[in-house]
């Protein structure tokens, strides 16, 4: 059975329903939510008929703004109930393969891992000696991630055309281009599917950290690179950087710093201790 007629069996609709089924949102531009209440199972089966028979196709996405700690505007985007059902069923059945591909250093969503474990993890490290400290953020990461280069993933990932299919109108409704010929970039934030993207993209990040030997705690956009002195710490950096910019991402320039542990680090709202 492929993925996509995996997410779509009952039972997996009906798991991702159950964690969906408490939200206000629109089930469609047309349909609000009372009338989807009415007439619930036939809206849910011609929704599956319609992702199987390959004629689904997306809602709009609904636009707003949420201010950042910055005091900048993040323009997130919202999905309607019904992609949000198709991508949850997707997620479901996506997530424990990613798992087995993912590294164990990467902390932002995945079930089971958490911002105190990425912080106890990171804490450690201080503790063994690994106190110097690359503290860096890829700058405007969401927006970044070049298209092209994640639908390459995704197709090693995910291995049915149909899925991928599907996946490739979602992407291409949260990407932009800075000009007419520009690089398609940017997926949305407020996709059920984004996170797992962004993890699969950094999956690459990730190994080459480990090949090149360098410890790491990476959360989402946010990590850490470790090593026990200074000059060890800026070679780490200059190879973060390098790879990044390989992968079409860069290095917030004011966010990224080499530095030693101290009470002044903040990584993930926390204090970072001193050895």
């Amino acid at each position: 059975m492929s993925v996509l007629e995996t997410a779509m069996q009952p039972e997996t609709l009906d798991k991702a329903w159950n964690l969906l089924k408490t939200e206000h949102t629109p089930w469609s531009v047309t349909v609000d939510r009372e009338q989807l209440q009415r007439n619930l199972m036939r809206y849910l089966l011609q929704c599956r008929e319609e992702v199987l028979s390959g004629r689904y196709q997306p809602q709009p996405l609904r636009q707003f703004t949420m201010a950042k700690p910055d005091g900048k505007q993040r323009v997130i985007s919202a999905q309607y109930l019904q992609d949000k059902l198709v991508q949850r069923a997707l997620l479901i059945v996506l997530e424990p393969n990613a798992e087995t591909i993912f590294h164990h250093d990467s902390y932002a969503y995945r079930r089971g891992r958490s911002v105190q474990m990425a912080l106890s993890k990171a804490r450690e490290r201080i503790r063994i000696g690994q106190d110097w400290l690359v503290d860096a953020d890829i700058s405007k990461f969401f927006d970044n991630i070049p298209l092209t280069p994640l639908q390459k993933k995704l197709k090693a990932f995910i291995k049915d055309s149909d899925a991928l299919t599907l996946i490739d109108k979602w992407l291409k409704q949260g990407a932009h281009s800075s000009s007419l010929f520009g690089t398609s970039r940017g997926i949305s934030q407020g996709s059920i599917l984004s996170p797992l993207f962004c993890n699969v993209y950094m999956n690459e990040f990730d190994q080459a950290l480990a090949d090149a030997h360098i410890p790491f705690v990476r959360f989402a956009d946010d990590f850490l690179l470790f090593a026990t002195e200074q000059d060890k710490a800026e070679k780490a950096l200059a190879f973060a950087g390098k790879k990044l910019t390989q992968m079409g991402l860069e290095l917030h320039p004011t966010k990224t710093r080499v530095v030693r542990s101290s009470r002044e680090v903040i990584f993930l709202g926390e204090a970072l201790p001193q050895r």
